[in-house]
């Protein structure tokens, strides 16, 4: 029997979730002829106990080349100076909402997500231990934070299936959360949909 999250009134992140999740070190598939992106998916505490823990979300700014307003987590490229790719998470984190990686307890990965614009993005979960509230440092980029609840994500009224898709061979579920407007769609949405199935809280009906 699983240590699921949900009870029959709150929802917890659970014990074991860092087994859940792939290996912070665990080898990396070879991207090409992709390239490496990555991004930091934190959870953070939660603000009504019923609701669940809170998961931040940017809206990227609105006048953007790519996926402008669209919403994403924190994350980008890799710099030079970057260690690895969880470096650059954590890099990105700090440098778009200030998110002190001191109060952050990085907790594994989810699935790599391939994108047709060109990258392979690897999602980095994370628990912020601290009353951290995200801040908009660069209005260039980032239009704004939000922080849906566990429960809000997981509610199967705000989830939409799109159906399914192939793309170089891969075939892959198109998920959408109507949490905001625009709603929450695609390589984001496979993390979250990624995510909510090892919290045993999967929208289209898992255990709940």
């Amino acid at each position: 029997m699983s240590d699921a999250p949900q009870t029959s009134g709150r929802i917890v992140i659970p014990n074991d979730l860092g087994a859940r999740l792939e290996a912070i070190a665990a080898p990396l598939p070879d991207p090409k002829p992709l390239r490496y992106a990555a991004v930091l998916a934190p959870l953070l505490p939660a603000i009504d106990p019923e609701e669940g823990p809170r998961l931040l979300l940017i809206e990227r700014a609105g006048d953007l080349r790519k996926h402008a307003g669209q919403l994403a987590f924190p994350g980008g490229k890799p710099e030079p100076d970057d260690r690895d790719l969880l470096e650059t998470a954590l890099r990105e984190a700090e440098e778009e909402v200030a998110l002190d990686r001191r109060v952050v307890r990085v907790l594994g990965r989810l699935a790599p997500v391939p994108t047709p614009t060109g990258y392979m993005i690897i999602p980095y979960v994370a628990r912020v231990v601290s009353d951290w509230r995200p801040t908009v440092l660069d209005p260039g980029e980032v239009a704004a934070t939000l922080t849906p609840s566990l429960r809000r994500l997981s509610d199967p009224a705000g989830y939409i299936h799109r159906g399914s898709a192939e793309w170089r061979g891969q075939h892959y579920e198109l998920h959408e959360f109507a949490i905001h407007t625009p709603p929450l769609w695609g390589a984001t949405a496979r993390m979250v949909y990624d995510l909510l199935q090892r919290l045993d809280l999967d929208p289209r009906g898992g255990d709940r």
